[in-house]
């Protein structure tokens, strides 16, 4: 089962836009077949930008999980 499929179609407009704002930086290397390739990496302003939405994301995970199993909620200590 495939978790999450990216079409290339969206996966470089998505990189492009990453790396405008500054999240992402992209250089050209050579890559292990001997073919040239661009690597992209996290700037420390996208791993910031990252722990931000992390937590945005598990605030709205335990919001979902209290509105699809509200048994569970109630039956806690």
């Amino acid at each position: 089962m495939v978790a999450l499929q990216i079409e290339t179609g969206s996966l470089y407009p998505a990189l492009h836009k990453l790396k405008g704002r500054g999240w992402i930086a992209a250089e050209w290397k050579k890559s292990d077949k001997g073919k040239r390739a661009r690597y992209y990496r996290l700037t420390q302003t996208g791993r910031e930008h990252l722990t931000v939405q992390q937590s945005r994301w598990e605030q709205l995970s335990v919001a979902m999980a209290r509105v699809l199993y509200p048994a569970e909620q109630e039956s806690g200590p």
